[in-house]
């Protein structure tokens, strides 16, 4: 009897156990393919980021409540991204929209003018969302044509007769004169960004100290630069943390 009894008590346990995994409702992963495309006259910025998000506008005079929100990094338009969402939260009776915009920083430049149905109501398998111009991305003051000498150098303010210049091209090279010797190089540019390209080629002179230091410390300054900063003369150069590294002011023709 003790074993009949343990192996009804084996099948009530499976039972249950059955009866539980058939009852747990689990959410069926999903994704939408969303095309997107630029508008015409419209431009992408550099190192743009995409943000797609799928609404629920069924209330007309409520809202719209975000039922899937990702963002994408792109390099050019159009391009198709699949934006994942949680299927339980569909619902065929409601109305959904699929949206689009490229912001740099809190300022929007891009963006969907229209509503794009989604999901329900005869809407598209895989819609095709157009991105507006709305904002244009102010133009940094450009750098080249100017010849910029140093005057702080990692947060210290550098005191030379003759402190170190350098003058950049529109085809990003420049040119580097560190009071001793002579150095060349090419960088790419961009706007309100900036990375040397090319090992530096320079002259070899021995100079007397501390004017070696200070070339060298130029040019590790140089070899770190991602950014710069022009603010009427003056000009700051930062490195990848945004932190500023040298500190140069325009000279006079």
């Amino acid at each position: 009897m003790r074993t009949k009894t343990v192996w009804r008590g084996g099948l009530a346990l499976i039972g249950v156990c059955c009866a539980l995994a058939g009852g747990a409702a689990v959410a069926e992963p999903a994704e939408l393919p969303v095309i997107v495309r630029l508008a015409d006259g419209a431009t992408l910025p550099p190192d743009a980021t995409l943000e797609v998000s799928l609404l629920d506008v069924s209330r007309a005079d409520a809202p719209s409540v975000t039922i899937s929100e990702r963002d994408y990094k792109i390099s050019e338009l159009p391009v198709e991204i699949r934006l994942p969402y949680d299927s339980d939260k569909i619902d065929e009776r409601m109305s959904y929209i699929v949206s689009g915009k490229v912001a740099v920083g809190d300022t929007v430049l891009l963006r969907t003018t229209t509503a794009y149905s989604a999901l329900t109501r005869e809407a598209p398998e895989r819609p095709e969302i157009e991105l507006e111009q709305v904002a244009t991305l102010a133009a940094t003051p450009r750098i080249s044509g100017v010849e910029w000498a140093a005057f702080e150098i990692g947060g210290r303010m550098l005191v030379a007769e003759d402190p170190p210049t350098i003058a950049f091209l529109d085809d990003g090279s420049f040119s580097m004169y560190g009071g001793c010797n002579t150095f060349r190089g090419k960088a790419e540019m961009g706007n309100g960004t900036l990375r040397i390209r090319e090992p530096f080629a320079g002259t070899k002179r021995l100079c007397p100290e501390p004017r070696m230091e200070l070339e060298k410390t130029m040019v590790d300054a140089l070899n770190a630069t991602r950014g710069y900063v022009r603010v009427d003369n003056r000009l700051s150069l930062t490195n990848e943390a945004g932190v500023t590294t040298l500190r140069l002011t325009e000279r006079p023709e």
